[in-house]
């Protein structure tokens, strides 16, 4: 059925389902709510019975739906499951090209970055809108054409470094700009912890834009997870000093020398 539907309608659609089947998790029967339990004296009809039977029921949905996932083929580039992302080139196409099959890749793989970096840090209570990576995508498409053409032609080591860090740079600003993760939204008088989530949130943007410029020195691709968890310390080391940059007037400017010290450092 998604096939026979348009690529925006697809994407946003794909975002609604998994928005459902966040908040079906949120009502399985083994959930930990974090509420007290109503007393049983409270409670004449049997209102905890009849919600431990709806939150099997929902169990079972949600079982149901991970075996159908779990099956389901995931085919990146040439058809090989893609355990890390791709380099830069083979999501931004050169003058003449298709973007679509790049654009495709591009959001799939992003998605599938954010939620690792997501589990390595442990955090569960996540939304990953795909859509916003389909935006990031054809935003730097078009501010970024010039960069994007040279990074196909042919460049020595240092320029290629330089011109990596800068098309990184840019990515994390666009993805910051148009916030893909979504944490849960703490109250709104806890200053504190919603401060907290933005910078959490802030840092995984950081570690996939590191992520996807060392796979584009690295020719031969890297694998997800190690790479991701280089990335993440990479950024946490660093990060007082990119979210300094990311308050600049010219934040890809600023944040260009530091990505590309990190970048000669890690690969």
């Amino acid at each position: 059925m998604l096939r026979e539907l348009s690529e925006d309608v697809r994407i946003l659609v794909k975002d609604r389902l998994r928005d459902f089947r966040s908040i079906v998790r949120q009502h399985r029967h083994d959930h930990a709510s974090g509420k007290p339990a109503p007393d049983a004296r409270e409670q004449p009809f049997p209102v905890r019975e009849i919600e431990g039977f709806l939150g099997h029921a929902v169990s079972a949905f949600d079982d149901v739906m991970s075996l159908a996932e779990s099956l389901a083929p995931r085919n990146g580039l040439g058809g090989a499951p893609v355990a890390g992302p791709q380099p830069l080139q083979s999501y931004f196409r050169s003058m003449g090209e298709s973007h679509l099959d790049g654009e495709r890749a591009f959001r799939r793989d992003l998605y599938r970055l954010a939620k690792l970096v997501l589990q390595q840090k442990k955090l569960n209570d996540f939304r990953i809108l795909e859509s916003d990576f389909a935006a990031v995508h054809g935003a730097l498409e078009k501010r970024d054409a010039a960069l994007i053409a040279r990074l196909h032609a042919e460049t020595d080591r240092d320029e290629r470094v330089s011109l990596v860090a800068a098309l990184s740079s840019s990515l994390f600003v666009e993805l910051v700009r148009q916030e893909p993760i979504k944490l849960p939204a703490p109250d709104p008088t806890e200053i504190d912890a919603i401060d907290i989530g933005q910078t959490i949130a802030v840092n995984c943007l950081a570690a996939i834009a590191i992520a996807c410029g060392l796979a584009t020195l690295d020719m031969e691709g890297a694998a997800g997870p190690e790479l991701m968890e280089i990335a993440v310390l990479a950024v946490d080391a660093r990060a007082d000093r990119i979210n300094a940059a990311l308050g600049n007037d010219d934040p890809v400017k600023k944040l260009t020398p530091l990505f590309a010290s990190l970048l000669t450092h890690l690969n």
